[in-house]
């Protein structure tokens, strides 16, 4: 491949699971791939983008149909088409696709389309059913009833639901779902700043400063634990109450 087309694509050593059975743009059908593919952690940990360059280097190799959701998105501003049209330029990925203020489609047919899970309605879902991968950011936020619509939607042959997400509650569903009853077909990975060689240098003070000053608030915000872990039982009894 000339220079000029050469994609760039470094992700994190702890997310190249996302990848797994794919080499040189091509799957290997011995390799049986994850149902769920799940990310979670603090700030700054790289969740996001390496999330969405893995969506377009497996967009790159075949033409999947894949959903962007997450739990509220009112408008396409709400939703990961930022993120991943960012990512495309900095991988170099424009001659594989087309960026449109509201859409992102393959050279190969390959296409990105954008959801709010709170607003699936019949016509939506059957709109769905052909998807390959489903991501849904932000998943913190995810409802029982959500993800109860969501799964079974996604069902063609080989598909995957993929999650990102920085934990809030332990009591959330999501939180539940993919870290305490963590499925068995399920790759599962928590990440912090510290296993992002690519982390931003501008926060250290304010993680330094956060660490002196709250060490529960630091361990929730860049260590990705749950806060009524964290803050201890009054915690926990003042939100069950």
């Amino acid at each position: 491949m000339s220079e000029q087309y050469k994609i760039i694509a470094e992700i994190p050593e702890m997310l190249l699971p996302l990848l797994e059975g794919y080499t040189d743009g091509k799957r290997n059908p011995a390799v049986t791939r994850k149902r769920y593919y799940v990310a979670y952690g603090g700030r700054d940990s790289a969740k996001s983008w390496t999330f969405a360059r893995a969506l377009i280097l497996l967009g790159i190799y075949e033409p999947l149909r894949m959903l962007c959701a997450r739990e509220i998105q009112r408008t396409i501003a709400d939703s990961v088409h930022r993120v991943l049209a960012d990512q495309i330029t900095a991988m170099n990925a424009g001659l594989y696709y087309t960026v449109q203020d509201a859409s992102i489609t393959g050279a190969n047919s390959a296409e990105f389309l954008f959801a709010g899970l709170r607003g699936i309605d019949a016509a939506k879902i059957k709109s769905f059913e052909g998807v390959d991968i489903a991501w849904v950011e932000e998943a913190q936020a995810v409802t029982k009833k959500s993800w109860d619509i969501l799964i079974p939607t996604i069902r063609a042959p080989d598909s995957e639901i993929w999650a990102t997400f920085n934990p809030d509650l332990d009591s959330d569903d999501t939180y539940q779902r993919f870290v305490v009853n963590r499925p068995s077909d399920a790759w599962v990975q928590k990440i912090g700043w510290r296993d992002n060689k690519w982390y931003s240098r501008s926060l250290d003070s304010h993680r330094a400063q956060l660490e002196r000053e709250d060490k529960d608030e630091y361990a929730h915000v860049y260590g990705g634990e749950p806060r009524s872990v964290v803050a201890g039982a009054v915690y926990a009894r003042e939100m069950t109450a």
